[in-house]
């Protein structure tokens, strides 16, 4: 026998669910990151959600000649009734108050991802039922009860594929650890190439820079108040991209805060600060920097 699928979507889950998600990650991404335990919560709400999105953006309901399936989402839960098991199925329309969802409702389960219309099971050997949301209800129900004058021996179990639980461990992989690789990469110091004509910032938001576009270079061993990030990373006291200043000017910034000295280098377009953790490297970039100028001017 060819087995009947029936798919319904969660639109309530997707409308509710993936706003939020949006909302949290520029939330996050303005805040810079500056704050691990708010990043370290919002990566965990993050996580849930998607979770829960990932489960109940749909629910399909599958009709063997032995099985009636049921299965959230990707598969993260799915759960299996024998036709042996099954005394009869009715098509009935639940109370708003029963909601979506996985739940226990008055007379025994709720699984639903959308609408107030499912199909309810009864059962030959237990009392409870178990209602299935669905926006086809006769029509499942009455392949279900066709079926049910023919003999079977399986019995009902319950599983989480294994893709679910691929796709469940890629995502929180995902939402928790890139935050913490993106803080860990964002954190280093930067590094600097040296050719002929000019130098290379490596590493996020890197730029080139040429010795014949800088009209100054000096130190300062206190950095300019910074007004707000407009383009750029901020972890900590780790600094990179572009940021406006106090006085509204722009300025790119590879600094570590509290870590003077700090290299202001001004060029016809760009503002650049940038400085290193130990100041004794900050130093020493300083003078090859200089060095590397006045040989080219």
């Amino acid at each position: 026998m060819e087995a009947y699928k029936y798919t319904q979507t969660g639109y309530f889950s997707i409308i509710t669910i993936v706003p939020v998600l949006i909302f949290i990650s520029v939330i996050t991404f303005l805040s810079g990151f500056e704050n691990s335990a708010f990043t370290i919560i919002m990566g965990i709400v993050t996580a849930t959600l998607t979770v829960c999105l990932l489960i109940f953006y749909k629910l399909t309901i599958t009709i063997s000649s032995t099985y009636v399936t049921l299965s959230f989402g990707t598969g993260l839960f799915k759960k299996k009734y024998a036709l042996s098991d099954i005394k009869s199925c009715s098509p009935v329309k639940n109370p708003l108050w029963y909601g979506i969802g996985i739940r226990l409702i008055p007379d025994g389960w709720l699984y639903n991802v959308s609408g107030f219309y499912a199909i309810e099971l009864t059962f030959r050997n237990k009392k409870s039922k178990v209602r299935i949301g669905t926006d086809k209800p006769e029509e499942i129900s009455g392949i279900i009860n066709n079926l049910l004058n023919k003999s079977y021996t399986e019995h009902t179990f319950e599983y989480a594929g294994k893709r679910g639980y691929y796709v469940f461990l890629a995502f929180i992989l995902v939402v928790l650890v890139f935050p913490a690789l993106m803080i860990f990469y964002g954190s280093k110091d930067i590094k600097i190439d040296y050719s002929e004509t000019g130098f290379r910032i490596k590493g996020m938001y890197g730029m080139d820079i040429k010795y014949l576009d800088i009209r100054d270079i000096d130190t300062l061993d206190i950095l300019p108040s910074i007004k707000s990030r407009t383009n750029g990373f901020a972890a900590a006291k780790t600094l990179k991209g572009n940021f406006k200043l106090y006085d509204n000017t722009k300025a790119k910034l590879f600094v570590k805060k509290d870590s003077s000295p700090y290299i202001n280098i001004k060029t016809d377009n760009n503002n650049i600060y940038l400085n290193f953790r130990d100041p004794e490297t900050t130093a020493s970039e300083y003078k090859k920097i200089s060095a590397a100028l006045s040989k080219n001017q």
